[in-house]
């Protein structure tokens, strides 16, 4: 594994510490308020909003500066939402759960950007592999840890504690993203770059393999914004006692590096551990439909599992067919995809919205459409890989295509 890639892993254990700690205790302390799932998809729906046109703005800037300056404004970014969390709250709940979620949205989308786009130029297709099971392993240990030390904080000292706390991890990753590599894409733009319909065109829409690759995209993010936000709800439906909550994730958290263990062990192919992840996911999302309480713990146990086979086979294969384009044709075709992925993400929040329990039609309705989507998800990378050019072809096609691959988007 390249030493960029090594600098990545120590970089995501510190931002895994961050992330993890949104994703359940900043979405505990919206939730207990009033115990609403609106108040949750508000949060969520605004964060991946504000994150879609972050990540875009932060490939945009990367002609001109380095991957250190967009991990800057993402901690920056955090530094922000921490402060407003310790020191504001409004009378308006929403417009104070906005002032959390923008720059919630801001600091993922720049450190999104960062790390796609320098994990995609800095390893070898077959190191993308080793590193993303690598990167799965640490968040599962993160994972594991940041929800008890962060109950224990909670428990004795508040939540001012805690938010403090990450105020530090946050300048510790500004400290640290001066030791990252300097990669930047000033020397492979011109000056000229078409717009983003041109870019679509041009890129996407002539080329088969991508076509099914936005497709799966547009898949992806249905069912991952599902799991996401209801494996929270799962648990927060169980209990709200915080020990019994980091418990819990410890429990999901092992289950999960017991399905590592196993992918170890097996060799699994790509299109085989994302096979088993979509069947896992699927029967964990069925059992819902049972809303009892150690139903609702089987079913973030399986989806737990589950999302480890399908992110660490589903990103590989992402990447791999992404790896063969130009620095920048990379930087188009992640900031398409996570436009794409932001997109299903925000129109399934946009639904859920409207979700008042967990036995109404819409909720079922939510299930049904997530586990169409998460089915069609391995045909569609099938055919992607299918409709990839021989290798041979793409090295004739690279100077003829260089073009119209190396220019992103104008965005």
């Amino acid at each position: 594994m390249s030493g960029a890639l090594k600098k990545w892993l120590v970089m995501n254990m510190m931002s895994y510490t961050i992330f993890v700690y949104v994703g359940i205790f900043v979405n505990l302390f919206i939730w207990e308020k009033h115990r609403l799932i609106f108040d949750v998809a508000w949060f969520n729906l605004l964060m991946f909003f504000t994150w879609a046109f972050a990540f875009a703005a932060a490939a945009h800037l990367l002609s001109r500066f380095t991957i250190r300056v967009l991990l800057g404004i993402s901690a920056a970014s955090g530094g922000t939402a921490f402060a407003l969390l310790s020191f504001v709250e409004l009378d308006n709940r929403l417009v104070w759960i906005a002032c959390i979620g923008i720059p919630v949205g801001i600091m993922y989308g720049f450190f999104s950007a960062a790390q796609n786009l320098s994990v995609s130029m800095s390893g070898s297709s077959a190191e993308l592999g080793h590193y993303f099971t690598a990167a799965g392993s640490i968040q599962q240990v993160v994972t594991l840890a940041v929800p008890l030390l962060s109950a224990i904080a909670i428990h004795y000292f508040g939540y001012s504690s805690t938010f403090v706390l990450m105020l530090v991890f946050l300048v510790v990753m500004l400290l640290f993203s001066f030791a990252m590599p300097k990669i930047s894409l000033r020397a492979e733009i011109r000056e000229v770059r078409p717009s983003v319909l041109g870019w679509y065109r041009s890129v996407v829409s002539g080329n088969p393999s991508l076509r099914w690759f936005s497709a799966s995209n547009l898949a992806a993010g249905v069912f991952l914004q599902f799991q996401q936000l209801f494996l929270l709800i799962f648990t927060f439906s169980v209990t709200e006692n915080k020990f019994w909550i980091a418990g819990l994730n410890a429990l999901y958290t092992l289950a999960t590096l017991l399905g590592l263990l196993a992918y170890r062990k097996l060799r699994l192919q790509d299109h085989t551990l994302l096979g088993a992840g979509c069947l896992l996911l699927a029967c964990g999302f069925l059992i819902v439909l049972v809303p009892v309480k150690p139903v609702l713990i089987v079913s973030n146990l399986l989806t737990a599992v589950g999302m480890f086979c399908f992110g660490a086979a589903w990103n590989t294969m992402q990447f791999k067919l992404i790896k063969p384009y130009s620095k920048s044709g990379q930087a188009g075709l992640l900031v398409w995809r996570e436009t794409l992925i932001c997109v299903t993400r925000i129109a399934t929040l946009l639904i859920v919205l409207s979700v008042e329990s967990l036995r109404g039609p819409i909720f079922v309705g939510l299930i049904a459409i997530s586990l169409l989507c998460l089915c069609a998800v391995p045909y569609f990378e099938y055919r992607a890989k299918k409709a990839m050019p021989a290798p041979e072809e793409q090295s004739g096609q690279s100077a003829g295509n260089r073009a119209g691959r190396e220019e992103p988007a104008s965005l």
